[in-house]
């Protein structure tokens, strides 16, 4: 039975319909994968551009420490061309004093799982401008199943740096301290004692009452060295009192109205942390009265939760053009820079506010034992 010319014209008809469909959709799908091919080149070309420019190096290293990949960041740090660090050990580039380190620390990393972590200090492969980086790595597999490391390498040399920085200064701190406490220890047993047995001697004549008077004077001054090399309430009482005891002398010597608030001292600071913070107090009051026609003084002392706060302010009475602190000034500056030494941060007030009042404020992070407690050992 042969098929009618009808039905032959229609099957052509819906072969071809469905030929064209299938074109129409092979189309479609060659436009998506097009636009696909792009996004995919486009988000190649951001992820590299990420690698080579992070702000880090980063570099894989074969199971022998080989530099396998390196970005642009890395190779800068390394001071070499990216091409010329492949294939070469990162160990090349490790000082000698950390080459052991750096070596113990490969087999480590290699056999752990977890993310691992060394500081080391670097230099160029002519041994040439040493600086300090902080490696980190992971463990991970190549395309054959090989262990390798994904590594990144961060200049630390100037958190390096500040942190010797502040062990010398807290060294050359402590020999100071330890200066001015055997000065004044000297100047009250011996030059006191001295000044005291001539006053006894003088006493008995006639003729010394006025030298009695000039020796008083000579002691009280003698004290007044002592107390400002090394107040002994400092070592007796804590810092507190010793804050509190200099701003009231301080206001009482130059006619200060003075205005004071000082949260408890519990638990009391270490020693070291106690001369430091009075120490500055000490400096920062002798710079905002020096700096300024004070004749109010307001002093806060606050202990917040893991911290330490000090505020000072001044105010000027009369009617004259409001006085501004130069925060650009040198006495500023060292100022800033000690309250950094200290690890806290300063902050100045240089415009005077709706009262007139202004100043400078120094906040210092404690340790968490060093943090305020009720008498019940609570935190306050």
């Amino acid at each position: 039975m042969s098929n009618s010319p009808g039905s032959s014209t229609v099957s052509r008809e819906a072969l071809e319909h469905e030929l064209h469909v299938h074109q129409v959709e092979l189309v479609q799908q060659n436009e998506e994968l097009q636009r696909t091919q792009s996004d995919l080149a486009a988000a190649h070309d951001r992820y590299r551009d990420l690698y080579d420019f992070a702000p880090v190096g980063y570099c894989t290293l074969d199971a022998q420490g080989c530099i396998s990949k390196i970005n642009l960041t890395g190779a800068g740090l390394l001071g070499q061309p990216r091409a010329a660090l492949v294939g070469k050990p990162l160990a090349r580039f490790v000082s000698s004093t950390d080459a052991d380190r750096w070596h113990l620390y490969l087999r480590w990393a290699l056999a752990r799982e977890t993310p691992q972590r060394i500081d080391l200090t670097m230099n160029f492969a002519d041994g040439t401008l040493h600086w300090f980086a902080a490696i980190n790595s992971a463990r991970v597999l190549d395309e054959h199943g090989e262990p390798c490391l994904r590594v990144s390498i961060t200049d630390v040399t100037d958190r390096i740096r500040s942190e010797v920085e502040r062990r010398i200064a807290a060294i050359d701190a402590d020999a100071r301290e330890s200066e001015r406490r055997r000065m004044a220890l000297d100047l009250h047993e011996d030059l006191g004692q001295r000044l005291s047995a001539i006053k006894i001697q003088l006493a008995s004549l006639q003729q010394g009452s006025e030298m009695v008077g000039a020796i008083d004077q000579a002691l009280a001054l003698v004290r007044r060295i002592t107390i400002d090399l090394r107040p002994p309430m400092l070592d007796d009482l804590g810092l507190h009192p010793a804050i509190e005891w200099l701003a009231r002398d301080t206001a009482r010597r130059l006619d200060l109205k003075l205005s004071l608030r000082m949260d408890n001292d519990l638990p009391p600071l270490g020693r070291a942390v106690s001369v430091a913070l009075y120490r500055f107090f000490q400096e920062s009051l002798s710079y905002l009265l020096h700096e300024t026609h004070a004749s109010e003084l307001g002093i806060e002392v606050l202990r917040p939760l893991g911290q330490f706060i000090l505020i000072l302010r001044a105010r000027a009475s009369g009617a004259g053009k409001p006085w501004r602190l130069d925060t650009r000034s040198e006495p500023s500056l060292i100022l800033e820079h000690r309250a950094r030494l200290l690890g806290g941060r300063l902050a100045f007030d240089a415009a005077p506010d709706g009262s007139g009042w202004f100043g400078l404020q120094l906040t210092q992070n404690l340790d968490l034992k060093e943090t305020p407690v009720d008498r019940a050992g609570r935190p306050a």
